[in-house]
């Protein structure tokens, strides 16, 4: 009982100090991101693939496994179809799993470092790189390009963990690898890299390739059948017309990747702002010039701290930046040109490869740091805080352009419109080029943007038909400018009279395209009525009284029909004319 009662109690662990500055470094830039995240919008390809996804289905294979602009991505439209149908337009709830992915990722990404390295500060630097860089905290803010990067990021780093485990533990961790190269390629073909990135890791490790021959083999052979699938369900982006593609282009594109995206990006910046579209702003050639300078000097300082080891490490990050610039050179240089380079979205995954490899060059894996690597911890300290402060520079200069406010404000004011007044109804056409570009086609139309709001009503026969602004508002269109008028009928003050039997109206001019059908009647009586174009039959409501109506029509033709569809009142048809909408105010 006295041995019971003098027991000594028990120490807690505590917890360590590196690891409490790497939750800084991992929380601090994830809350900017995350706040910035959740006050975005959908832009651009966002709406496509959202429309699409409504109309298909997450479990439609043709949608899923479809060549979206040489992109295969089944996993992002899955995860498109499953959220557009849990909530249309819901932009929180669409980027909800990048964030936890984002989440994942930082966390499997520090126990990668602490596997290979040990728990010490200086493993604290290429942790903050990848976490604070801006080649993924404000690309991945624009939803369809984060849908595919940050599930391949998540892979890659939850792959080298497996990868690594599988190494030092032997055990099924493989089936890891596997796993998450899967996953990522589910996302995006650049996952591709993955079993690049194990064979770097191996040889950087002094690990054998021999004893696990099985192992490669079965990476080859995924890579292999992933090639095979992809060249089969996706046509070649290789621009084939456009600029001349010369050795001094591409090096001014690799300029450009280099000076004003990947550096500065992987510090924090670029701190010259926005450019246009996803773009970042050209540094200045004395930033582009300091850049370089350093660069190079942390090149040459880890070739010092490592020997053969940072020459390849440095190498696999070099070859996997040369795919990176052969790839945008091959797809984008001769349709945009150089500035193509200042795009980050074609870099960004490079974020997580240059973390690894600078840690490898300069930190020798397995080996325990002097003192603890006590020594280290100012200097660790002091590179994160520049990382972070420079980081959060950055990304409250950048990210609100990849917010899309004006895409956002555009589908409030429809969802507002639409909670007024149900009963709108709205004349389809394109929606402002920040909103969707009209290279889109079809997919550019408002009823394509704002077409999943409950309630939105786009196209149907109507005598309150509206048309939306370029902010989104609905205006009430009161007529058409015509540009083809139908030829008068023999009634007097009644024009045609309709019935039963259909009535054939010829039209003074032929029409082409897409048009507003305006029909001015009267009827003692309301009654279902048809209007038929070569063969196509719109059902309508004729309302009792003096009214107009407006029909959009499509297409190539020179008449059209009007009948009752049931006994009725007969109806004065006194006006038809086609023509492009004039609203309210005009």
């Amino acid at each position: 009982m006295l041995d019971e009662l003098t027991e000594e109690p028990r120490v807690r662990p505590k917890v360590s100090a590196v690891v409490v500055a790497a939750f800084v470094a991992g929380l601090v830039p994830f809350v900017l991101h995350t706040w910035a995240a959740l006050h975005g919008n959908l832009a651009q390809d966002d709406f496509v693939v959202t429309y699409r996804a409504a109309a298909a289905g997450p479990f439609d294979l043709g949608f899923l496994f479809q060549d979206y602009h040489g992109h295969l991505t089944p996993g992002g439209f899955f995860l498109a179809a499953v959220l557009t149908a849990w909530a249309p337009l819901n932009f929180p709830l669409l980027v909800l799993p990048l964030l936890l992915m984002r989440a994942l990722a930082t966390v499997l990404f520090w126990c990668l470092l602490v596997r290979c390295f040990g728990r010490r500060w200086a493993i604290l630097v290429p942790f903050t790189v990848f976490t604070a860089s801006t080649l993924l905290l404000v690309p991945t803010l624009w939803w369809a390009y984060g849908v595919q990067i940050v599930p391949v990021v998540l892979a890659t780093a939850g792959a080298l963990y497996s990868h690594v485990r599988y190494f030092q533990d032997g055990g099924r961790w493989w089936m890891g690898t596997f796993a998450w190269t899967l996953f990522g390629l589910a996302f995006y073909e650049k996952a591709a890299v993955i079993p690049v990135l194990l064979a770097g890791v191996t040889v950087l490790l002094g690990q054998s390739f021999r004893d696990r021959w099985r192992y490669w083999a079965g990476h080859v052979a995924l890579l292999a059948a992933f090639v095979v699938a992809y060249l089969a369900l996706t046509s070649s982006q290789v621009t084939p017309g456009g600029t001349p593609m010369s050795a001094g282009t591409v090096a001014d594109l690799t300029g450009r990747m280099l000076g004003d995206t990947l550096l500065p990006g992987l510090a924090g910046g670029p701190w010259s702002g926005p450019g246009p579209g996803a773009t970042w702003a050209p540094s200045p050639f004395v930033v582009v010039v300091v850049v370089f300078l350093a660069a190079l000097g942390v090149l040459i300082a880890g070739v010092r701290a490592g020997g053969r080891r940072a020459w390849r490490a440095w190498a696999l990050l070099g070859v996997l930046l040369a795919v990176d610039v052969a790839l945008l050179a091959l797809t984008r240089l001769r349709e945009v040109g150089p500035a193509a380079g200042d795009d980050p979205r074609y870099l960004a995954e490079l974020a997580l490869v240059a973390a690894l490899c600078g840690a490898f060059a300069f930190l020798t894996p397995g080996e325990v740091a002097p003192s603890g690597g006590k020594r280290d911890r100012p200097i660790a300290l002091g590179v994160c805080v520049l990382l972070l402060a420079s980081s959060t520079v950055g990304f409250l200069q950048l990210s609100p352009g990849m917010r899309f406010e004006h895409a956002g404000q555009y589908v409030a004011n429809v969802r507002a419109a639409i909670a007024e007044d149900p009963d709108l109804v709205f004349y389809d056409n394109f929606v402002p080029s920040d909103v969707v570009f009209e290279w889109f086609g079809a997919d550019s139309f408002a009823s394509r943007v704002v077409g999943l709001l409950p309630g939105a009503h786009f196209d149907q026969p109507t005598s309150r038909m509206h048309l939306l602004d370029a902010d989104g508002k609905p205006h009430r269109i009161t007529g058409v400018e015509p540009v083809s008028r139908g030829v008068p009928g023999p009634v007097p003050n009644c024009g045609n009279t309709i019935g039963e039997t259909l009535v054939r109206i010829p039209l003074d001019t032929p029409v082409l395209g897409r048009y507003l059908l305006k029909l001015d009647y009267y009827t003692s009586d309301g009654g279902e009525g048809l209007v038929d174009l070569e063969g196509k039959r719109t059902p309508v409501w004729f309302q009792d009284g003096l009214h107009s109506m407006f029909v959009p029509v499509d297409g190539l033709f020179d008449h059209l029909g009007v009948q009752l569809s049931s006994p009725g009142a007969p109806v004065c048809l006194a006006k038809v004319e086609v023509g492009k909408p004039v609203v309210s105010g005009n």
